[in-house]
């Protein structure tokens, strides 16, 4: 996989504080998340406690669970929110730190993705974006009202999907800082223009760039499928047969006709 992260430094928008995570917590096995979110716990941003918080889960547990990488992921959200709600002073009328946060955990060619709040993720398949994560928020524009962050409740379930990853598919994972500055058919016109991962997160900084003064945050991560060891071992069994095939098939018609001309001659 192809993996680019780009950044926009800045204020954020809202007041909020923005991570990320793009690296192999496991063999094999690729981890992609963003944050967003407000508050500090211990002097560090609650969106970085919360993104390093399910790095290091999944170091920890992918091994194990590698047969269950749904499960891995679902453990890896409480372990973050169980973090910050320790940390956050939070009380019926009164929250210090929260934030959103989206990972996808890539998996040979399996991805599963978690999320909560509202940064997002976006699958690009065959030139069309489909969006894989639906906002916890209710309202629109500057009165929207998020409705689940980590952090601000005791216990949480993210929402989780599976989806198996095709050639040339594309994952985008953007802040909530990001998003809001482009929409749905910009992010699809940008993976359509370049099969680069780099190229597509530069066009959208830039476009994000030219709206607002906010910080933002994009991941695009592009699957290349390989042929496995397994199947590049087969390749050549599999010709070395073809080619047994063709000497008995023509070992067989030399006999047909050496026969037809020894009956023909008597």
């Amino acid at each position: 996989m192809e993996i680019a992260v780009g950044t926009r430094p800045g204020a954020p928008q809202r007041g909020g504080d923005e991570a990320y995570v793009a690296e192999i917590v496991a063999p094999g096995v690729v981890l992609l998340a963003v944050a967003h979110g407000f508050g500090r716990i211990r002097e560090r941003p609650a969106p970085t406690v919360a993104a390093q918080a399910v790095r290091d889960s999944l170091r920890r547990r992918v091994r194990g669970e590698r047969r269950d990488p749904r499960a891995a992921l679902s453990s890896a959200f409480s372990s973050a929110n169980a973090r910050v709600y320790a940390h956050s002073g939070s009380t019926d009328d009164y929250v210090a730190s929260g934030t959103s946060l989206t990972a996808a955990l890539i998996v040979g060619d399996h991805a599963f993705v978690g999320h909560v709040g509202a940064t997002r993720a976006y699958l690009g398949r065959d030139g069309a974006l489909s969006t894989l994560t639906s906002d916890d928020a209710v309202g629109d524009g500057p009165m929207r009202l998020l409705t689940r962050t980590l952090g601000t409740q005791a216990a949480l379930e993210p929402s989780l999907a599976h989806l198996r990853l095709m050639h040339g598919d594309a994952l985008v994972l953007s802040s909530g800082a990001l998003h809001e500055l482009l929409d749905d058919d910009e992010i699809a016109d940008a993976l359509r223009a370049s099969s680069s991962s780099e190229d597509v997160t530069a066009r959208l900084l830039a476009i994000a760039g030219i709206r607002g003064e906010g910080a933002g945050t994009v991941i695009v991560g592009r699957a290349f499928h390989e042929a496995t060891g397994e199947t590049a071992k087969r390749r050549p069994a599999v010709r070395e047969a073809a080619i047994a095939l063709i000497a008995i098939f023509a070992a067989a018609v030399i006999a047909v006709i050496m026969l037809h001309a020894m009956f023909s001659g008597a």
